[in-house]
């Protein structure tokens, strides 16, 4: 009976050791980076004044939840335009705060509705309770997602502001995304396209500089529209080269530019209108405002690895293949109906087959280590990911917290 009490006591002693250690190495010594204001300027022209400084950001739980009601009510009144046959409408969201634990349903209306701890186990939520988690919900008369709230992000401008198309703290950006893989992607044709291991093939640097090319001459053709044709052709001959100089990644590259790329278009374009209701009104304000966005080359998905790269590649085809259409005055729901219904397309190949050049010009020289390594610091200076201590113990604090 005393060696049992003894090793409960020590048990104790060993979970209250771990928690106080977790909890003084995330608070204390290996702090994640913070910001309390906006560090980059908001991007603004005659029509348009974007990004997180261009808002007053909520400080509470309480006062964000307003802001999310309506982003919520805002996309559902446009979600039947952002894609043909759209079955991601009539979404609701539960949120729950991550410290207080306290849920809260909105309607897809932007109503608010607090649910106490057994009105929340009816939904059968199944993903972490953490910042950035997420899961389906499809149940008590329920379609939608749960977003966990976490106060300290939601002040953080280091975890949110690279999100220029939204301008807040972005569980809505989650919200529209990650819906659109699970709902209008699951009634796509399956496609055959491989790396489902999602490989980001980072040794292959050859490869990821010319991607990063391939990146930036798409968000110059959308970012300046009187040279869209040269860039544009820029971009396609960048592609060439990479298909034909590597075909490993190229083919490792397909699955992405088509999942994530059609989903990063769809959230830019939901988030546009959820995020800057009062200026971004109509398709013409949302393709202006891209180009606004991606003079600053878009920080949100600048990184580099064969999966990451899709999100911004594929996107920027859909948007160039929305553009061609109404300069062609062709329907511009026909690429993604054609995406839809065959499973070994992606935004970017059938951008190659709309576009069609005559004759595409010699690819572009690809950029230097230096280039490369300086592009990729840009983003780390807006969205600093934290040393390899920091991100332990903030994921051992979301954990046990």
């Amino acid at each position: 009976m005393k060696r049992l009490k003894k090793i409960f006591l020590f048990s104790v002693a060993l979970v209250a050791l771990i928690y106080a250690l977790v909890f003084i190495g995330h608070r204390i010594v290996f702090p994640m980076p913070v910001a309390h204001q906006a560090t980059i300027p908001k991007i603004e022209n005659k029509n348009f004044s974007l990004g997180a400084a261009s808002h007053k950001q909520p400080q509470t739980t309480a006062a964000y939840l307003k802001v999310l009601a309506e982003q919520v009510k805002i996309y559902n009144q446009k979600a039947p335009e952002l894609w043909p046959d759209n079955n991601e409408i009539n979404q609701a969201v539960i949120t729950q705060d991550v410290t207080t634990q306290k849920a809260q349903l909105i309607t897809p209306t932007g109503q608010l509705k607090p649910l106490s701890a057994t009105e929340l186990k009816k939904y059968h939520i199944a993903g972490p309770a953490t910042n950035g988690g997420w899961s389906k919900i499809s149940t008590n008369g329920v379609s939608g997602a749960y977003l966990p709230i976490d106060p300290n992000a939601l002040t953080n401008f280091y975890t949110f502001q690279r999100y220029e198309h939204l301008g807040t703290y972005d569980p809505f950006i989650t919200f529209a995304h990650e819906l659109f893989h699970a709902l209008p992607q699951e009634k796509w044709a399956t496609s055959k396209f491989g790396n489902r291991e999602r490989d980001e093939r980072d040794t292959d640097t050859a490869a990821r500089k010319k991607r990063m090319l391939l990146q930036q001459q798409l968000a110059l053709a959308i970012s300046e529209p009187a040279r869209q044709t040269e860039h544009l052709n820029d971009a396609l001959a960048t592609y060439a080269d990479y298909q034909k100089k590597n075909p490993r990644d190229a083919r490792a590259t397909l699955l992405s530019d088509r999942l994530e790329g059609s989903a990063y278009y769809y959230e830019l374009k939901a988030s546009l209108y959820a995020g800057y209701p009062q200026q971004i009104k109509t398709e013409a304000d949302v393709q202006q405002a891209l180009s606004l966005l991606l003079k600053d080359d878009n920080p949100a998905y600048r990184d580099s690895g064969a999966v990451i790269e899709g999100y911004a590649i594929g996107a920027y085809a859909g948007i160039l293949l929305d553009r061609l259409a109404k300069e062609k005055h062709e329907d511009p729901n026909a690429w993604k109906k054609t995406l839809a219904q065959d499973g070994e397309t992606t935004p970017l190949t059938l951008l190659q087959k709309v576009a069609n050049p005559a004759q595409l010009p010699a690819a572009k020289p690809v950029p230097s280590q230096k280039e490369f390594e300086h592009w990729l610091a840009g983003a780390e200076k807006i969205a600093p990911k934290g040393n390899a201590p920091q991100n332990f113990f903030n994921f051992a604090y979301d954990l046990l917290y």
